[in-house]
């Protein structure tokens, strides 16, 4: 049966190779685009994570009440009617209860580590020249565990702000418009006091300007010291074992606090949104493609039946069952599909080999490359979806096909 199916196929080699085509450009394209897109979303993912871990908490900033302002100032059962009613938000956020969630995270199976942190704005200064950064006090050794900070570092070590003194890691950004290098001095102030000395022991490179730009971590302890805030914690990084649960976990902690608690996912919901519509077009593309190349299969298969409805009825007669047709016709549909299918992998993952090799010459990423994905599911995909199409168009004419009796076809050709 597969060498009839064979030889009915090589019978219209250029109608065979025009479909072939088809089904493999579709797929093609499937596994080249999905390539670019799913390589700049890693990355963009991975940017997200070292901000936000899997889970973020956050002081909740709520809104200054009349209520309140009238309890705090003159008690719960005073009457006051405020001719312009108190109105903004609190002056900080900050967590309401830091030990009660340390104790928390430390008991939960599900979490792999969790690093608490202080952002602040500070004015970063060398000589004549100065920088406004946003400054991140963390633990070094625990916001390494959960990011991958340390693979972006260009000089320098993070795990170098742990030992004693005044250390700091700044982007290259900041590094440049400071005119400083790697163990060198530059000044910190947040703006709180006077400016404290503060030696560069690493410089980070993203690969994003806006973040190279304006990027600085220091201790904990001393960016509390700097702000004049002991003690205080502004949100926490956490990691679980499995990031797949951090939208159900995220949902279970704001139950159990007024503090914000968000999941990497909720907290880029542009992103997130950006992703989908990435996706659909993608899955569009592709479908219409391979539609397309579906249509070119029905019609060659249809076109061959009705050239070998003579061959079909001898088939017939010598004892071939409907079943043992349709398994005929279905074989040539799902040999277009496997080819089609393999030749339009190969050519994807060259040409993805290809695109990621050239130099745009601007960077892309901490790159002058294009970021490209050769995850395994983009491949099963693609051939998955070239022999699905290839099966259903084949489909109905072999159906048709294995329904012709021999008479029937007798009666048509008189």
């Amino acid at each position: 049966m597969f060498f009839l199916s064979w030889r009915q196929l090589m019978a219209r080699k250029k109608q065979t190779l025009l479909i072939l085509l088809g089904i493999s450009f579709g797929t093609l394209l499937f596994v080249s685009i999905s390539g670019v897109q799913l390589g700049m979303r890693q990355y963009i993912s991975e940017q997200l994570l070292n901000n936000t871990a899997h889970i973020l908490i956050t002081g909740s900033e709520r809104d200054i009440l009349p209520k309140d302002v009238t309890e705090a100032l003159y008690g719960p059962a005073a009457k006051v009617f405020w001719k312009i009613p108190p109105a903004g938000k609190r002056a900080e956020s900050r967590l309401q209860n830091y030990q009660g969630w340390q104790q928390r995270l430390e008991s939960d199976q599900s979490v792999f580590d969790f690093s608490p942190r202080l952002s602040a704005n500070a004015l970063l200064s060398s000589g004549k020249f100065s920088v406004s950064a946003g400054l991140v006090g963390t633990l070094p050794e625990r916001h390494a565990r959960l990011t991958h900070v340390e693979k972006y570092l260009k000089e320098g070590s993070f795990t170098a702000l742990k030992t004693g003194g005044n250390n700091i890691v700044i982007g290259t950004g900041v590094a440049k418009k400071l005119g400083v290098r790697l163990n060198q001095y530059i000044n910190v102030s947040s703006g709180k006091g006077e400016s404290w000395p503060y030696k560069v022991v690493g410089l980070l490179h993203y690969g994003n300007k806006g973040l190279d730009d304006s990027i600085a971590y220091a201790h904990l302890k001393n960016v509390q010291t700097l702000t004049k805030s002991p003690g205080r914690i502004t949100e926490i990084a956490v990691s679980l074992l499995d990031i797949d649960l951090s939208e159900s976990v995220a949902t279970f902690w704001q139950m159990l606090s007024n503090d914000k608690v968000e999941d990497w996912k909720q907290a880029s919901k542009a992103f997130m949104e950006m992703i989908k519509v990435q996706d659909f077009t993608r899955y569009f593309i592709t479908s219409a493609i391979l539609i397309v190349a579906a249509f070119g299969v029905y019609n060659v298969l249809t076109i061959m039946i009705n050239q070998k409805r003579k061959e079909i009825a001898i088939l017939r007669a010598i004892g071939y069952a409907p079943k043992k047709i349709l398994q005929l016709i279905l074989y040539q549909g799902l040999m277009l599909g496997l080819a089609g299918g393999v030749v339009g992998i190969i050519l994807g993952f060259l040409l993805c080999l290809w695109v990621g090799s050239i130099d745009f010459g601007f960077e892309i990423g901490g790159s002058n490359h294009l970021l490209m994905s050769y995850d395994w599911d983009i491949y099963v995909t693609a051939f998955i979806s070239a022999n699905i199409s290839s099966l259903i168009a084949s489909y109905i004419p072999a159906w048709e096909a294995s329904r012709m009796t021999p008479m029937d076809i007798i009666r048509s050709e008189s």
